[in-house]
This record gives structure tokens, sequence and C-alpha cells, in this order.
């Protein structure tokens, strides 16, 4: 009589293609290596967060401020140039005095705007106006980074000048909301009319 053996249990066996299921051991080189490329990451993260709120000091009157400030500056000058033009243009001294006037009032209302929304970027306010740039009070911050306004001579240089202003405050208008947006719309239309109407 035959005894059958009995068959052995099953035993651990390796993985077929990958080997013992055993934790490979890291040296300490690819540790640092991984360090490294983690800590990098982190800093570069940094830095982007850190430049997304460069501007975050800013706040948005001052911003609408900065941008209202060229405006002021632009309807002094236009005011001053017309007043200097009358007298070497007798036949345009009417419409050159309705300009000159008109304009005064434009650099005060913006720059009474500017006034509200940051004072320290406003001009001081005379009993005809407001003053001018160089008038700033000593330790003032400039109103504008803009560069002085060439000199205009001629009655087509003002008409030029009157022109370019009545694009770019329409232009401005269209990014504003509520009484700036129709600040600034009267304002552009009152240049197209100056340039079409008492420049024409």
């Amino acid at each position: 009589m035959t005894i059958a053996q009995p068959r052995p249990g099953p035993t651990a066996a390796a993985h077929p293609r990958r080997g013992p299921l055993l934790a490979r051991p890291i040296s300490r080189r690819s540790m640092l290596v991984r360090t490294v490329a983690v800590t990098g990451g982190v800093a570069a993260t940094g830095t982007v967060l850190a430049a997304c709120g460069g501007d975050a000091g800013i706040s948005e009157s001052t911003r609408i401020a900065e941008q209202l400030a060229p405006l002021s500056l632009a309807a002094s000058d236009d005011a001053v140039a017309a007043r200097t033009l009358r007298a070497r243009n007798p036949d345009r001294a009417a419409a050159l005095a309705v300009i000159a006037t008109e304009r005064e009032t434009h650099a005060t209302t913006i720059n009474d705007e500017i006034a509200r929304l940051a004072p320290d970027l406003a001009r001081p306010s005379t009993s005809s106006g407001v003053a001018a740039p160089s008038a700033q009070p000593s330790g003032a911050p400039p109103t504008s980074g803009a560069p002085a306004a060439p000199t205009v001579t001629t009655v087509e240089q003002l008409r030029e000048r009157l022109a370019s202003t009545a694009s770019s405050t329409g232009d401005l208008a269209v990014s504003m909301s509520g009484y700036r947006a129709g600040m600034l719309g009267s304002i552009a239309a009152a240049c197209n009319a100056q340039v079409q109407v008492q420049l024409g």
C-alpha cells in the first residue's frame, strides 16, 4: 500500500518581474538631490507669489488719480496756450478766449476729483483755478510722470493738441464708471467741439 506524500505548502516567492517586494534603500546622494529640488520649487513659488502682489500697496483711488493727473495738467497747458495765442491771432481772439475758459474749467474739475481720491496728488487751488505744476508745495509728490507738454506757438498746434486730448480722454472715459465716466466723456465732447467749431 502506497501512502501519498503530503504536498509542500506555498512558500513566499518573489514577483516574477519585480523581484522581492522589499523597500530599496535610498542613498544619501539621492536624498540630497530630492531635498534640493523640493526646496527650489518652494522658493520659486514664493517668488511668483511675491511678484503677483507687488502692486498691492497702491490703492484703487490712487491708481485712478494718477490716470487723471496728466489730463488736468494738459487742460491747464491748453488754457495758457490759448490765452497766449489770443494776442497773436486777433481774428481768433473770441474763439481762443472760449477755449481758455473751458480748458481751465476742465483742469479744475479734474483736479477736484483727484483731490477727493488722493489729496497728495492734487495741485493747490487758486482763485482763478488750479496752480501751475511749478507751484507744487516743497516736498509734495509729482502730479504726473509725463514729460512737459511741448510749447504751442500756432493755432494749428493747439488744434492738434485738443484733438489728441479729446481722443485720449474719451478712451479713459470708457474704462471708468459713474461720475468719472460722465465727467471725462463731457470733457472729451467739449474738446471735440473746440476743434470742430471754435477752431474749425
